[in-house]
């Protein structure tokens, strides 16, 4: 995986976790409940059946599992829509734009921090920070941290769900443009990203295991479990344009789709739950709402 759809790719679970900006990692502990789902069904008031299914952006290879049923209902589908087209080539020319700086890394932060980073990153990653001085901080924590966490090789719910979408000649459809979400990276200025990369370095332990517990709840299907976690990281400020601001948008672009013809939505699993969840929000809006469970 080279290294800008590598970025892309961290950036998409990024916009799942919210650990990019988190400054403090707590622990959570979230019982199993019973009969839980990242499937659901959306019916009624003129909707053609179709579904939401959670997906969790980048996983480790070793954990990577396509559920049956949610093969089965994507094959009955006839569109299928996702947050952004992770093959586009306008994605990658606009990951090597955005993530650029005029000005080095070592400019935004003191000489003792920038030595203690490059150490970090020879002994702890393996890698040189040399090649990495003119990225943005946002960036370079999905370049440099997650694919440690994740390993080298990830596998990737969405391009998995796309490349079957493709193979069985679905509509494709999807809500944001690659340029919309990386704007998202431009809401928070290089000051704040660097504070924010440097807290998550000193943490690389503890993010680790938090991601770990994410990967458990996920395989759990605990939507409620997952999302108090990463509620437990996001400030309220994040919270809004990473994900309730982004779910009122769509909520109307999928609703036509699926008025038009039946419809698999698959979105970071953290978009489904929560009173500003697209759940929530399509049942406010009189549809039923259900989980899948086969």
């Amino acid at each position: 995986m080279n290294s800008y759809k590598a970025a892309a790719f961290g950036l998409f679970l990024l916009l799942l976790t919210g650990l990019g900006f988190s400054s403090s990692v707590m622990a959570a502990e979230t019982p199993v409940a019973p009969k839980q789902s990242l499937l659901w069904k959306v019916s009624g008031k003129g909707i053609k059946t179709s579904y939401v299914f959670g997906t969790f952006h980048l996983v480790p290879k070793n954990q990577f599992s396509l559920p049956s049923k949610v093969k089965q209902k994507l094959m009955k589908s006839e569109t299928v829509v996702f947050e952004v087209d992770l093959d586009s080539p306008e994605l990658t020319r606009g990951m090597t734009h955005a993530m650029r700086m005029a000005k080095p890394l070592e400019s935004l932060m003191s000489p003792q921090e920038y030595n203690w980073l490059a150490q970090f990153v020879h002994d702890s990653l393996e890698r040189n920070m040399q090649f990495f001085r003119y990225i943005k901080p946002g960036f370079l924590g999905q370049m440099l941290l997650y694919p440690k966490m994740l390993g080298y090789n990830p596998e990737s719910y969405d391009l998995a769900l796309l490349d079957l979408a493709k193979k069985w000649h679905k509509s494709v459809y999807t809500l944001e443009t690659p340029a919309e979400q990386i704007a998202l990276f431009d809401q928070v200025n290089l000051e704040t990203q660097t504070q924010q990369f440097l807290n998550s370095v000193k943490q690389f332990d503890r993010q680790r295991k938090l991601m770990k517990q994410m990967l458990t709840l996920y395989h759990q299907e605990d939507l409620n479990g997952l999302y108090a976690l990463i509620n437990s990281e996001n400030g309220p400020d994040n919270q809004d344009f990473l994900l309730d601001e982004r779910n009122e948008r769509w909520l109307m672009p999928l609703v036509k789709k699926m008025k038009k013809s039946p419809s698999f939505i698959a979105v970071g699993a953290a978009h489904l739950p929560g009173e500003h969840g697209l759940l929530e929000l399509l049942k406010a809006k009189g549809y039923k709402v259900e989980p899948v469970f086969d």
